[in-house]
């Protein structure tokens, strides 16, 4: 079986195909087509069948993990909505949260909300909070506000009533009757997040109206074009969640790929350190556009909930931390002469000055160029020739304002970028009582290698671990993610005896649900697992914690409140053995895997040999030798920086005062030298 993953960045689309029998992989980069992803998606599955001289036909599974979703976001390039609630809820997405992001801003503001106040349609109709009707739907006000949503033509329409999780009967009339006479995406937030908490559920089904129109018409697209291009295979859409979903079965979901794309990169990275033995691992996925970041403490951090572009995501998510760093981030000088780089990108068009594609921003890519890590003529294996005088010209202009040469210019670029990722991974590890320096380092994207040093320097890290293949290894997670679905169900129920046996109920459907919907996309019933999990609360808190629990577990009432409180102990520094405790919300997550991980082929290794020697700029402002070798051809034993390590999808730089050994599982591992 030959499975292939397809990863799409802002600059670079990452194949990779895999033997599922032999292990063997075979990889390929082309570059991105933005606004028309699909395009270098199809491109690159059928440069990678042709190179390798594989037929279509035996193709069987494409993954995919798509931006389209995030870009829609981050670009507020989603579809026009329009919103039916409760009638006097119609403000729920302005109200939102009291919550301020810096509570010392005078002037905090807020994201505008994704439907504009004309378009929010309140409807007469009432559930209370047991979910008995108070108010039914009249037929003639349903009509009303049909004729209004009819005369603003818009392209997708959410509606979110109160209490809903617990009466959805409201919404699917309402839903029904839109349905029949709109031509339009229409969603319900019963359908979307079965959850309490009217802003989260409001604004997630929102986001759902948003981003469907455009999501699922993309995958249309993709899902008729892989038919073509390869007949026999299913393609599997990569979810936030980390696990995937057949993209026929997304209907309804594109909120759920949210930060697809990310996700992918997160469980390659934990992939690479899990099968090296390692526990703590900080996966940085530094692409041409952003870098994504998360901290793996013995498995994927999976969080309910996330935010894009200041818009709350109730869904649940790889726990990641995206910025706007990467090899394509533009160097640029603002009006009191200080130096910043990104988050604006040049991205795959003209992408940095180098490419010699109209590009005159000087860019990371360039600044490394110039400082002699990268190769102009092996960049992407040879397959784009970088204009290093370009490059020159390009850091020129910004030294040229800053009134500093261009070494000391291009050394500046560096250090502000490798910042600008040491702060994110700050937020990730001490911000959330984590020391950086007992996590090991697993930088991927193809230009994660090429800083790694720099960024384990400033956080005092001293091993950083490279996986085969860094630059396709988003793609990778892609080919090795599971089959998953998550549900969920507000109980909001007291913690006692009395209780117990309905939390054991909600648990048994949602489980049944999930086995369901894996059997349906192709999952062996065998194969199948759940794992459960409830959100947590002391009475009268506003927040939970998410506490796992067995799925043969026996006391139900005494062994959650012990977990949750104990949790809540290490999180907060405290516990209340007098306070009520409450279940608030069952989670089931149902996971099914389709590839065995430890089959993976490692690279052969063939005879070592030196490539060349480079001058290379160091951070100091000296110039040295460094000595250069291809991956495939590394010597036996460890090699001292300053050195250089090529191959197909990236650079490594080692450092001095650095060493780096490739082991038998064909990984290369640097280590800062003992004083």
């Amino acid at each position: 079986m030959k499975i292939v993953g397809v990863d799409v960045g802002g600059t670079f689309t990452d194949i990779i195909m895999v033997d599922s029998e032999t292990g063997h992989q075979h990889i390929h980069k082309v570059p991105s087509t933005p606004g028309q992803q699909d395009k270098a998606v199809v491109r690159g599955i059928l440069e990678l069948l042709e190179n390798e001289g594989v037929s279509a036909d035996s193709v069987e599974l494409v993954v995919h993990g798509t931006t389209v979703a995030t870009n829609a976001m981050l670009e507020r390039k989603g579809a026009s909505v329009c919103l039916i609630t409760t009638a006097g809820l119609e403000d729920v997405l302005e109200i939102g949260r009291q919550n301020r992001e810096d509570i010392y801003e005078i002037n905090a503001k807020r994201p505008q909300p994704l439907v504009t106040r004309d378009n929010r349609i309140g409807l007469k109709e009432r559930v209370d909070w047991q979910g008995n009707i108070i108010t039914p739907i009249e037929p003639d006000e349903l009509s009303k506000a049909i004729r209004e949503i009819e005369s603003r033509r818009p392209q997708a329409v959410a509606v979110s009533f109160l209490f809903s999780f617990l009466h959805p009967d409201h919404e699917q009339q309402v839903i029904n009757e839109l349905r029949k006479n709109l031509d339009c995406y229409v969603v319900a937030s019963s359908d979307v997040l079965p959850e309490f908490r009217e802003f989260e559920r409001t604004s997630t089904t929102v986001l759902e109206a948003y981003l469907g129109p455009l999501v699922l018409g993309y995958l249309g697209r993709l899902d008729k074009s892989i038919e073509k291009t390869c007949k026999h295979a299913t393609l599997n859409i990569m979810q936030s969640n980390g696990g995937t979903v057949l993209c026929s079965r997304t209907q309804g979901q594109a909120v759920g790929l949210a930060i697809s794309g990310l996700a992918g990169g997160v469980i390659g990275g934990y992939e690479v350190a899990n099968k090296a033995g390692v526990s703590h691992a900080l996966t940085l996925d530094m692409g041409g556009t952003s870098c994504d970041i998360s901290a793996v403490v013995n498995g994927v951090v999976v969080q309910p909930n996330n935010e894009v572009a200041g818009l709350p995501l109730r869904f649940p998510s790889v726990d990641v931390k995206t910025i706007g760093a990467g090899g394509g981030s533009i160097a640029w000088v603002d009006d009191a002469n200080i130096l910043h780089v990104g988050p604006q990108s040049a991205g795959a068009e003209p992408g940095p000055a180098a490419y010699a594609k109209g590009g005159v921003d000087a860019t990371v890519t360039d600044a490394n160029l110039v400082l002699g890590r990268l190769n102009p003529e092996y960049f992407v294996g040879g397959e784009i020739k970088l204009d290093k005088g370009l490059a020159l010209d390009a850091v020129e202009n910004v030294a040229n304002r800053l009134g500093t040469s261009v070494e000391e210019t291009a050394v500046g670029i560096i250090r502000i970028s490798t910042s600008n990722m040491v702060q994110a991974i700050r937020q990730v590890t001490i911000e959330r009582g984590k020391d950086p320096r007992d996590f090991v380092l697993v930088p991927f994207g193809g230009a994660g290698s090429t800083q790694a040093v720099d960024i384990a320097e400033s956080l005092h890290i001293d091993t950083i671990l490279i996986p085969h293949y860094p630059g396709i290894t988003s793609a990778l997670g892609l080919v090795f993610a599971n089959l998953r679905v998550d549900l969920m169900r507000s109980v909001l129920l007291k913690v006692n005896n009395a209780n117990a046996q309905k939390v054991i109920e909600a648990f048994r459907g949602l489980s049944g649900e999930a086995t369901e919907r894996l059997l349906a996309q192709g999952a062996e019933k065998e194969r199948i697992s759940h794992e459960w999990k409830l959100d947590m609360r002391y009475q009268g808190q506003s927040h939970e914690i998410t506490i796992t629990v067995p799925t043969d577990m026996k006391d139900v009432e005494n062994s959650t409140r012990e977990h949750f409180e104990s949790e809540h102990e290490i999180q907060f520094g405290y516990k209340l053995p007098e306070r009520a405790v409450e279940w608030a919300t069952v989670r089931v997550v149902g996971i099914a895997p389709q590839i065995e991980s430890s089959r993976l082929h490692i690279p052969q290794r063939r005879e070592s040999s030196l490539l060349s020697i480079r001058k290379v700029l160091l951070n100091d402002g000296t110039v040295t030798d460094a000595h250069v070798f291809h991956r495939s051809k590394l010597p036996d034993g460890s090699i001292s920086g300053p050195a250089i390590i090529e191959q197909l999808d990236t650079t490594t730089w080692v450092a001095p005062g650095w060493n780096a050994e490739q082991t038998g599982d064909g990984l290369v591992w640097l280590r800062r030298e003992k004083a």
